[in-house]
């Protein structure tokens, strides 16, 4: 059965805010200035996903999440007690990404109005570039070439 598209939305919306804050227990774990500026851009997008699902929710009529439940709660609590220096936080990050992107993908098979798949499609597209730039960062020990 096909989940309601404000369902859909809310359950990206909590998944943004969570995103949100455990980029924001990654940045504070990171030792070089580019990958803590990097990763608060990837921050700074989940913001603007936010900004973006929660005012079409509103605008077909929904109530847009506003609070993180405890799913989210417990992965930045895991952001950052594993988060000790540049390696750690890319890698709890990279598994965050790699949650975000299957959310966002499961979403596009759903029923979407062509508003919120377009939202849907570009906010999945930031999560690919995410996850492949924390990839590459991993795979080129971006926090040994800083040093």
């Amino acid at each position: 059965m096909a989940k309601d598209v404000i369902e859909v939305l809310n359950d990206l919306i909590q998944l943004d805010r969570d995103a949100i804050a455990s980029y924001e227990q990654a940045i504070k774990a990171c030792e070089h200035v580019q990958t803590r500026e990097m990763l608060a851009r990837f921050r700074d997008d989940h913001a603007r996903h936010v900004v973006d699902l929660s005012a079409h929710v509103v605008a077909i009529g929904g109530v847009a999440a506003q609070d993180r439940d405890l799913k989210g709660k417990i992965i930045e609590g895991f952001t950052a007690i594993t988060s000790v220096g540049d390696h750690s936080a890319l890698l709890a990050m990279r598994g965050n990404e790699e949650l975000s992107n299957r959310y966002y993908e499961a979403a596009l098979n759903e029923t979407l109005t062509t508003e919120a798949r377009a939202i849907v499609e570009r906010n999945y597209g930031d999560e690919q570039r995410h996850l492949a730039w924390i990839k590459d960062a991993l795979s080129r020990k971006a926090w040994e070439q800083a040093a």
